[in-house]
């Protein structure tokens, strides 16, 4: 909530720091991290940032990507590890997304939690998200033709 601007450097999700948290600013453009990321709570979200989800953010426990402008589909390293338990929180509601590779039969472990409503896709399972995220499940195709552009 600092009103920080332009892109985030690769190099901050190599930090040896256990929570990064640069949620509610105006941050934009792509996000690839510079290498594996041991990172265990990463908040990004409120943010502007785009293009799609880097693979390298499946090792983070607690995974915070909503309402950004992200699209693609959701790396399959996430659902592996998600359906291991491996990754606790992982918020991607509120984007561009247009998919993600999971057997809408998988059971979500307890101690996971997974929302991805309001993307372009009808999300495979339905999970509990946070009141806030709404109640609406996609986004209007409009707005996904739009981005898509």
């Amino acid at each position: 909530m600092n009103q920080f601007t332009g892109t985030i450097p690769g190099r901050v999700f190599t930090y040896p720091i256990t929570n990064l948290q640069l949620q509610r600013n105006t941050f934009s453009g792509r996000v690839q991290p510079d290498g594996q990321v041991s990172i265990s709570t990463i908040d990004l979200s409120y943010n502007r940032l785009s293009g799609e989800i880097s693979p390298l953010f499946s090792t983070v426990q607690s995974l915070y990507l909503n309402n950004n402008r992200f699209t693609g589909q959701v790396p399959g390293s996430f659902v592996d590890r998600l359906l291991a338990a491996n990754i606790q929180i992982l918020y991607l509601q509120h984007n561009f997304l247009t998919g993600i590779q999971i057997n809408p039969t998988a059971e979500i472990p307890v101690s996971s939690s997974l929302c991805l409503q309001y993307n372009c896709m009808v999300p495979p399972l339905q999970t509990p998200c946070p009141l806030k995220a709404g109640k609406q499940k996609t986004r209007p195709t409009s707005q996904c033709n739009e981005w898509r552009g």
